[in-house]
């Protein structure tokens, strides 16, 4: 009696069990089917050709034969400290093991904003006709809801300014320890001279699942510039993909992107693009001398060579753009550090992706990349990208 009264005992605590198990398995499942819904039903890409708005339009009209300067800038969502590192990047060390990333978020509120400040006031102190900024965030959870559009507004307040939405997404919830949340993003455009008009063109992005949930509505925007001999100058605003294995989808957006500047320069257009690439500019390019086994700035570190870097040139010199572009680039400084580890000189992974495609209706006089330091650092204080000036003339 005493044995069945104890098997009777076993087997409720085990029914319990199973009971209590099922309902946290159903939860969990309950939980997840919920977030895989509301990531679905939020999800939508943005209308190609959208107008975008001119903020603050300017009435100059850009001179002929002057110098004029174009600074592209990746302010990296006000995040990338010295001392930051990002979940998605991955390195090799010198020993080839890897190395990862580990945050998802800015390390603080106030360390996003003293990020932010100090971009803002690296490319006040440039002073250039034209500017084209990438990551600027709005309204999102990774920059501690800081408005970096508005920042960036209050204290350039004699250019024109349109903005271009590329990253807008529903609460991410990964990594678990540190999920990236909910964001809302753009390219930022800047122009002291007169903008006629602006559109947004949408890039060539992933489809497949779940990459679509989670990527960028990658983008470029094109602002239509007046010049004082009645041509226009075609200002671009561009941001590739990255974390494209094998590079498929940036081929596609390269072509896009060529197909559409030569559209533009037929049409008598002078053309100028600045941004991020997420390409290296220099190898293979025939304006310098870097092959593969001897990359740009390879004696500044000791990792090895990354498996998300991307060469914007083939070994025989060409690129998918037209003859009637050349791209620019500094080659005396660095505009990207890896995101892996903590920025240390000598180890991190450097290179350049952040440059200029640029019509040979255009003479280019100069380009150059510029260091951001604070007291911890001589270069990426404030980002893991750096400004990059270009120096043209047009006639």
């Amino acid at each position: 009696m005493e044995n069945m009264e104890k098997k009777k005992t076993i087997f409720k605590t085990i029914k319990i069990s199973l009971i209590v198990l099922c309902s946290l398995v159903g939860v969990f499942i309950l939980t997840i089917s919920t977030y895989l819904i509301y990531v679905i039903a939020t999800y939508y890409r943005i209308d190609d050709n959208q107008i975008l708005e001119i903020e603050n339009n300017q009435k100059s009209i850009v001179p002929i034969d002057e110098e004029l300067t174009f600074t592209c800038y990746n302010i990296g969502f006000g995040a990338y400290s010295s001392q930051f590192t990002f979940f998605l990047d991955e390195g090799i060390n010198a020993d080839g093991s890897s190395s990862w990333g580990y945050y998802s978020k800015g390390l603080s509120y106030d360390d996003v904003l003293k990020n932010t400040t100090g971009s803002i006031e690296a490319i006040k102190n440039l002073d250039s006709d034209f500017y084209a900024i990438q990551e600027v965030d709005v309204d999102s959870d990774r920059a501690y809801h800081i408005n970096q559009q508005k920042m960036i507004q209050k204290q350039m307040t004699n250019y024109a300014e349109t903005f271009a939405i590329n990253f807008h997404s529903a609460y991410l919830a990964y990594p678990l320890y540190d999920n990236h949340g909910k964001s809302l993003a753009g390219l930022q455009t800047l122009s002291k001279y007169h903008i006629e008009n602006s559109i947004r063109k949408s890039f060539v992005v992933s489809n497949a699942f779940p990459d679509k949930f989670f990527d960028l509505d990658r983008c470029f925007s094109v602002n239509v510039i007046p010049v004082e001999n009645k041509k226009k100058m075609i200002l671009i605003n561009s941001h590739m993909s990255a974390y494209d294995e094998g590079g498929i989808i940036r081929n596609q957006q390269l072509k896009q992107l060529n197909e559409y500047l030569l559209n533009e320069y037929q049409n008598g257009n002078y053309i100028i693009v600045g941004g991020d690439f997420n390409h290296d500019l220099l190898t293979y390019n025939p304006k310098y001398n870097y092959t593969k086994s001897n990359l740009p700035f390879s004696d500044t570190y000791t990792q090895l060579q990354p498996n998300w870097l991307s060469f914007m040139f083939e070994e025989d010199g060409t690129c998918n753009f037209d003859s009637h572009f050349a791209i620019y680039a500094d080659d005396t400084t660095p505009s990207l550090r890896g995101a892996d580890c903590i920025y240390e000189p000598g180890k991190t992974f450097v290179c350049t992706v952040d440059g200029f495609i640029v019509s040979d209706n255009v003479e280019v006089i100069g380009v150059k990349t510029h260091q951001t330091t604070d007291t911890t650092t001589d270069m990426f204080a404030f980002s893991d990208h750096q400004p990059t000036t270009l120096t043209f003339k047009l006639s």
